[in-house]
């Protein structure tokens, strides 16, 4: 369903301001919302999605924001919307965080944002254990998990943590055209001990239903050298800890 910015408070289009609002609508919020998705340059909503609000489908819904599809310039876009109930006045710590991982390649590109809207690139396509549970190869597997892996790195290297991927299936997408993207970085940080390659490798290695995904296709992985591993990694980050990490979990080149 495409809904145009302008026209939300008309009847046709009235319920989606519990999307715009959520969960608790006002006239004079919703008002403002309008003006303020304006002079950010969107132009409408797309409604899609397997999540339901009232009925009525977005992309995601968490604790801090709703995220839907958009329409801005033209482009389809990811539009996060800030619940009125977050425990955050504005978006701004989490847009910063979003550039930062941008300047390091990682997550959607950050596009604009105000005090209740994020604007992003818009990354669709499997969530990580969907796609692990399907049909691969290992050639597809080890690239994917590799520039994962790589991209946790990255985050590790500039000192942001991801703070969610121990629950990966929730922050990680893999697209129609085999790309990991690390997604949602609300309460990513600066101020806590960076841990995101050492997150996801637990994710992966040493939860039972992934794990034995993964060594279905890549073969057996001695998990006890790879925790050792992890463990000197942790102590000591270095490129060279890192490849050892790549090397035991069967993703070297």
């Amino acid at each position: 369903m495409l809904v145009p910015v302008n026209r939300i408070l008309e009847d046709e289009f009235r319920k989606v301001s519990t999307v715009l609002c959520y969960p608790r609508p006002t006239d004079s919020e919703v008002s403002s919302r309008i003006k303020e998705l304006q002079e950010l340059g969107v132009d409408a909503l797309l409604l899609r999605g397997r999540t339901k609000i009232a009925m009525i489908p977005v992309l995601g819904k968490g604790h801090v924001g709703v995220v839907v599809a958009a329409v801005h310039k033209g482009r389809e876009v990811a539009l996060k919307i800030r619940r009125v109930d977050a425990d955050r006045e504005t978006m701004h710590s989490e847009a910063e965080m979003l550039r930062k991982a941008n300047s390091l390649s990682v997550g959607p590109q950050l596009l604009g944002r105000s005090d209740n809207f994020l604007l992003m690139e818009l990354v669709e396509g499997k969530n990580l254990r969907e796609w692990l549970g399907g049909e691969m190869d290992a050639v597809q597997v080890r690239r994917v998990l590799r520039e994962l892996l790589e991209q946790c790195r990255r985050l590790d290297e500039g000192r942001i943590d991801h703070g969610e991927l121990s629950r990966a299936h929730r922050h990680v997408v893999v697209t129609a055209s085999g790309q990991a993207r690390l997604i949602d970085f609300e309460t990513a940080s600066m101020s806590r001990r960076a841990s995101n390659v050492t997150s996801i490798a637990h994710y992966l290695f040493f939860n039972k239903e992934n794990s034995e995904a993964v060594q279905r296709v890549l073969g057996e992985i001695d998990v006890i050298g790879l925790q050792s591993k992890l463990g000197r990694y942790k102590k000591d980050p270095t490129e060279e800890s890192f490849k050892e990490i790549l090397e035991y979990a069967h993703l070297e080149t």
